[in-house]
């Protein structure tokens, strides 16, 4: 029974992280008299008691109790689904979550929706884009009548996420907009709108929503990078891309997966080999048995007629290579040298 309890209290233990149990759950109808509402709160304190004391069929039986005296309590209901699913009866924690859901949907979509994601049927997304938009809808609803401040965030990312991976790329933009109505535009609002543009096939809008936060923080790596790739899979001229890498490395002179690609991107497209030779050194300098700086040094090497050297620091190079795909990109770099 120790393992039991043991398993139990990991998967229960969340609980205590929420709001949810720091106050008294709202009994909505029927209407309780004055009587039942004192006996709800002290079952549900009890049944709250109970699992922190792992005591879980007491807890159980609380519950079921608070059921007796308010069926339709939606916070009791998913808590007991949360038991259910504890003790591994996954199919009717789902149907107790779907039924806290129908209670209160405007409170209760999370536990519901998120077993509809993790099943990964296309009914169960549709069923789960469902069940956020009523949520939503509500939500909306609650803001317009002053009953909450604004829609929950977690509603709304999970609602993006929901039309991102069924491909409804307008739905996505406009709950972003929603998100961005509460957060204003910034980073992180830039990289989902980047995704879901670069998803859509929409390469150019998502250019200008990088080239947007580029302006407001001209110094985040991150995005600069984002940038590099557009460039690259749009195949902009390399010079386009040449001054993109500078651009990164003047904030981080020594970002060695920036060197080494600005390296290797001259040694195969064009440039001076002798910038690509400095660059190239820092990184093996700092990473002295890297296989992919070693294969780039050794190639910029060779583009300079330094054949010898260049076989020494490729065979470094395959020496360390664990991966199949390097090490075959090294030994046709050998081959090419020792023709």
């Amino acid at each position: 029974m120790r393992g039991y309890r043991h398993i139990l209290v990991v998967v229960l233990g969340s609980l205590f992280l929420v709001p949810a149990w720091a106050k008294k759950p709202v009994a909505h109808t029927p209407v309780l008299t004055v009587e039942q509402e004192q006996q709800f709160t002290y079952y549900w304190y009890a049944a709250k008691q109970a699992i922190e004391e792992e005591r879980y069929a007491d807890a159980y039986a609380l519950l079921e109790f608070c059921r007796l005296i308010n069926p339709n309590d939606a916070q009791t209901t998913a808590f007991l689904g949360v038991l259910y699913n504890g003790m591994g009866q996954k199919a009717r924690a789902r149907q107790t979550y779907r039924r806290a859901f129908e209670l209160a949907p405007g409170d209760q979509w999370f536990r519901y929706s998120d077993v509809l994601f993790k099943s990964g049927t296309k009914e169960d997304r549709k069923e789960a884009i469902r069940v956020c938009e009523t949520a939503f809808k509500q939500q909306k609803e609650s803001v317009k009548n002053h009953k909450r401040d604004q829609v929950e965030n977690d509603l709304l990312e999970m609602l993006r996420k929901a039309y991102m991976e069924d491909g409804q790329w307008k739905k996505a933009l406009a709950i972003q907009d929603e998100i961005d109505r509460i957060t204003g535009f910034d980073d992180y609002s830039a990289y989902y709108r980047y995704r879901i543009y670069v998803r859509w096939g929409k390469t150019k809008k998502a250019i200008e929503v990088i080239d947007r936060y580029i302006e407001q923080d001209p110094t985040d790596v991150r995005f600069l990078k984002f940038r590099i790739e557009l460039l690259e899979y749009t195949k902009a001229p390399k010079e386009d891309i040449y001054r993109m890498y500078d651009r990164v490395l003047e904030v981080e002179p020594y970002n060695l997966e920036i060197l080494n690609s600005y390296a290797y991107m001259i040694a195969t497209q064009g440039g001076d080999l002798k910038k690509a030779e400095r660059m190239s050194a820092i990184t093996i300098r700092e990473e002295p048995n890297s296989p992919y700086y070693l294969d780039t040094y050794g190639w910029i090497l060779h583009l300079q007629n330094q054949d010898d050297l260049a076989l020494f620091y490729l065979k470094r190079a395959l020496w360390n290579a664990t991966e199949e795909t390097v090490r075959a990109e090294i030994e046709k770099h050998m081959r090419q040298i020792s023709k």
